[in-house]
């Protein structure tokens, strides 16, 4: 799974409408409830525990995938 599918799933959009440049707040689900949900399936996707620095370091997509790259996590692909 990616990084724009689980996006996808969270938010609620298409995933074909996702991609780096999306911001926080400029998809009015992404408010911050639906983050920490975004947050939590993150890190069960992925295995991986996000600090709170991190958490609110994710502002856009582009930046969520810099995050995940510095967990190992290339591309922000999973199988």
């Amino acid at each position: 799974m990616t990084v724009d599918e689980i996006f996808s799933e969270v938010f609620n959009i298409p995933v074909s409408d996702v991609n780096d440049d999306i911001k926080y707040q400029e998809i009015e689900k992404w408010d911050s409830v639906n983050h920490l949900r975004f947050t939590a399936k993150l890190e069960e996707i992925f295995d991986i525990e996000l600090d709170m620095d991190e958490i609110t370091d994710m502002s856009s997509v582009k930046k969520i995938k810099e995050i995940l790259k510095g967990h190992g996590i290339d591309s922000g692909v999973k199988d």
